[in-house]
């Protein structure tokens, strides 16, 4: 299958294909889900840095997916995967919390902005070049022109709100140079300020 048939929607509204919870056979969530205010203004960009190798396989990555639930729940005890979106390098991305439900991924700002981790140690690497276009120039630009995300939305290392090194260097540089034109479909990547 060709990276560009996991595109799915009309040519002037593609949007990538993103795996449901019920197919990487997620757990049911714990407590009451908190609804989210659309549109929001941010995204967080993060590594899961365990596991640590990219998932290459569909089976790889909904494993990936199951372990990093088991993780976030009975270890750091929260109702959910953290993430709001997952990208596996596979070519999917995975329905962590999805675009409603306020996540678990950047401390302080979990209602402000979606949370979306590439699978892998990105810390002297980076996903293959379609796998970051997948948020880049699939996920990102799809939020925005469904009115999930603000049209001048900004972007955020998780390094950038909190004491960490997500998402590795390597990937942190490489959203250092993603920015767009903000009366169209890009956000700009912020540094602090």
């Amino acid at each position: 299958t060709s990276r560009r048939s996991m595109w799915v929607g009309r040519s002037d509204f593609c949007c990538p294909a993103i795996v449901p919870r019920c197919m990487w056979g997620a757990r049911p969530y714990r407590g009451t889900p908190k609804l989210l205010t659309l549109p929001l203004g941010s995204v967080y960009i993060h590594h899961t840095f365990i596991p640590s190798t990219p998932c290459r396989t569909f089976a790889a990555c909904a494993a990936a997916m199951r372990s990093m639930q088991r993780f976030h729940q009975d270890t750091r005890g929260w109702d959910d995967i953290g993430y709001s979106f997952v990208v596996g390098s596979d070519g999917y991305l995975y329905q962590g919390r999805g675009w409603h439900w306020v996540g678990a991924h950047t401390k302080g700002y979990n209602s402000k902005g979606y949370g979306v981790g590439y699978v892998g140690d990105f810390s002297a690497t980076l996903p293959d070049p379609d796998i970051i276009a997948l948020v880049r120039d699939g996920l990102l630009p799809c939020a925005v022109r469904t009115g999930r995300l603000h049209h001048n939305y900004t972007l955020r290392g998780h390094r950038q709100m909190g004491h960490t090194d997500c998402p590795g260097n390597s990937l942190f540089r490489e959203i250092e140079t993603w920015h767009g034109d903000a009366g169209t479909d890009g956000g700009f990547f912020s540094p602090l300020q």
